[in-house]
Formats: structure tokens, C-alpha cells, sequence
């Protein structure tokens, strides 16, 4: 595997030192200094798999730049795209694949060996924590989905967000004066809705009798489902939430993900900063 950036080699190394063994995980490191010309042009991505010996049209590229894409097409190989731009993947239709991120890499899609820790239709992920008052959202949940949202506001989170590619995640709830319940819930700009903004969307798996606008809402996100997608029709939108659901709902119940459930975050008073990685 090798690791071929438009930036000089240095500035490679530095970002890598601070990831504990990814400079190992790559036979070839390739920097923008040490080529003629940088991407679009094809060359440093033809001179890393002459290093690699390997024939450039078995190469896949993984990219998230335009630059990039072009550089890989222009030498033969196969490219992924993984938009930096957000609700911009149609900029990057000139790559084979356009994927939301990384946690949508299917390698054996490509002829690679799978990743071997998908589990029940779900990817593990490293607990993350978010949490605040249930506020008013759209008003489409319930009205329009059917499917009641205890919605949290975006605005303090900007930062979080940006870590976490939009998608549908699940994990557990903890509300203040209720108790813990599973969760799924949805991070992005809704493609059926197209939401001006990033928002966050968790679907609680219980039926309550009346709303809970207000109460303190804290959650443990431990997995994820799937990407963000557009549906031809309201109805098939709502089968899919009603699908990832129970998708969620079977998964917290393995042990990898129900020992969460006891997490003491879901528990605590929400501090004045109340996410944390």
C-alpha cells in the first residue's frame, strides 16, 4: 500500500508521527517534492506503483481531492472518491466510486479481502458522546415520518460534527428523569429533505405518551449503519428508517454493543461542555 500526497515529504512524515503505526502500514510514502510535476498530473501516482512493482491498472486509488481523482484516471488505475466537499459528490462523478467515507469502503467490491469487522449489518466504531436539551426540530417526525425525533441542537458542535461523516449511526440514549433506551439516529443534511444545515437526529427505540421537549438527552454512539441517501419516495424513506431500526435494535443487543448501556455518561449531570470524544 502505498501513500502518494501533492504535499512535501516532510510535511508527510509530521502528520504521520502523530498516529501511532500508520507510517508502517505503507511500503511507499511519496511526497509532492520529490516528483516533477504534482496531481492532476499522473506522475506521482505512476511512480509509486514503480515502487510498489506493481502494473498501474491493478491500482486502486482512494482519493478525496479533484486533483487527485484526474491524477489517478490519467494513469490507468481505478479511484474511489471521498468527497471533502460536503453535498458536492456530484463534482467528483469523473471517479468509479463515490463513497460518503471511509466507513463505506467495501475493498471487496474490488477484488480485495473484506474488512472483517462488520457485524449484523452494523461497523463498530469508537464510542463518541453528544448531549443537550431536546429541542423542537422540523416538525416532520412524527407529522410528516411518523418516526417521533428527539432532536439536539447543532450549533455548540460544529467541531464534533466535522469529525463525524454524516451517516446513520445508533447506540444508546440516556434521558434525565427516564432512563436509557436503544437508539439510531441520523447526522447530515437529509438528502430527501436537503436540510440547509448538518443536523442531528436520534429516533429513540420506545414508545413514550407524551413529548420530552427540554429534558436533558445524552447519548453513546457506538456503531454505525449506513451513508446518508436520497430516496425516489417518501414511503421508501420511511421503510428504510423503519429497517435501520431494526437493524439497531438487534445489534445493541450483542455484547460488544449493550455493555454501553451502563455507560456513566448516559447517567451524569451534562456538564457545561456536554460532548466529548
Amino acid at each position: 500500500m502505498a501513500l502518494a500526497s501533492n504535499s512535501p515529504r516532510e510535511s508527510i512524515e509530521t502528520k504521520l508521527s502523530y498516529h501511532i503505526g500508520w507510517k508502517e502500514s505503507f511500503s511507499v510514502i511519496l511526497g509532492g517534492d520529490e516528483v516533477t510535476s504534482g496531481k492532476p498530473s499522473p506522475e506521482i501516482f505512476l511512480e509509486a506503483a514503480k515502487r510498489l512493482d506493481i502494473d498501474p491498472s491493478k491500482c486502486l486509488v482512494i482519493e478525496d481531492s479533484i486533483p487527485g481523482i484526474i491524477a489517478g484516471k490519467a494513469a490507468a488505475m481505478e479511484v474511489i472518491a471521498v468527497p471533502s466537499l460536503p453535498k458536492q459528490s456530484h463534482l467528483y462523478a469523473a471517479a468509479d466510486e463515490v463513497i460518503n467515507s471511509l466507513l463505506d469502503l467495501r475493498p471487496e467490491k474490488w477484488g480485495l479481502p473484506p474488512f472483517e469487522d462488520w457485524i449484523e449489518g452494523t461497523l463498530p466504531i469508537e464510542p463518541w458522546y453528544i448531549g443537550g436539551p431536546v429541542i423542537k426540530g422540523f416538525g416532520r417526525g412524527s407529522k410528516v415520518l411518523g418516526i417521533p425525533t428527539a432532536n439536539l441542537s447543532a450549533e455548540h458542535y460544529s467541531t464534533l460534527l466535522s469529525d463525524h461523516p454524516s451517516g446513520v449511526y445508533f447506540g444508546w440514549a440516556g434521558l434525565s428523569t427516564r432512563g436509557t433506551y436503544k437508539m439510531v439516529m441520523s447526522i447530515g443534511w437529509n438528502p430527501y429533505f436537503n436540510n440547509a444545515e448538518k443536523t442531528i437526529e436520534p429516533w429513540l427505540l420506545h414508545d413514550f405518551d407524551e413529548d420530552f421537549y427540554g429534558e436533558d438527552l445524552r447519548l453513546t454512539i457506538v456503531g454505525y449503519i449506513r451513508p446518508e441517501a436520497n430516496f425516489p419516495t417518501l414511503e421508501s424513506l420511511i421503510e428504510r428508517i423503519h429497517q435501520d431500526g431494526r437493524i439497531a435494535e438487534t445489534a445493541l443487543e450483542l455484547p460488544l454493543y449493550s455493555k454501553y448501556r451502563e455507560d456513566p455518561y448516559l447517567k451524569s449531570p451534562l456538564p457545561g461542555d456536554n460532548s466529548h470524544l
